[in-house]
């Protein structure tokens, strides 16, 4: 108040000046919200966020830009909030990818071992077969061979009587 000694602080001709700007919807639009500096958030949050007068609804009665002004002011307050609880967690996130992506190759390194070993393995298998049915032909063609045998030794068995009596 005038004649109080205190320095009030007019803001009216910094913000026509602002608000005349051409350019100030768009840096608004691209402002820089990932890097708000501390010290701004700290007066956004002291002065503005809990003055009750700081509400878009109450703010419309006097200025729909400045109802807008308000509106964005708040969102950068709840992004800045939202940021600072999501930023660990997207580093996080980030080194849990990374992790995943080391085990993913180690798992596909061990996939193709694997493979590799089935690999070996069914060959190993399908010549064990084809042994297994050597080995079987081999033992049917022993038993024919020695069936042959005792037949050929019953035969000249039998023929060793006729040799006596051919030679009469």
């Amino acid at each position: 108040s005038p004649g109080s000694g205190r320095m009030i602080q007019d803001f009216w001709g910094p913000s026509q000046k602002l608000l005349g700007d051409m350019k100030f919807l768009e840096s608004l639009k691209t402002y820089d919200r990932d890097n708000i500096q501390p010290s701004i958030i700290k007066v956004i949050r002291e002065k503005y966020v809990t003055n009750p007068d700081f509400e878009p609804s109450v703010i419309a009665n006097a200025s729909r830009a400045c109802e807008g002004l308000c509106r964005w002011v708040r969102a950068m307050d709840v992004y800045d909030r939202v940021a600072k609880i999501v930023a660990p967690k997207k580093i996080k996130l980030k080194e849990a990818e990374g992790e995943l992506s080391v085990q993913m190759a180690k798992l596909k390194e061990k996939r193709a071992a694997l493979k590799e070993i089935t690999d070996k393995l069914d060959a190993l298998n399908e010549q064990f077969a084809a042994m297994q049915a050597k080995c079987r032909e081999l033992e049917a063609n022993i038993d024919l061979c020695e069936k042959k045998l005792a037949r050929a030794e019953k035969l000249i068995g039998g023929l060793g009587g006729e040799k006596a009596r051919w030679s009469e």
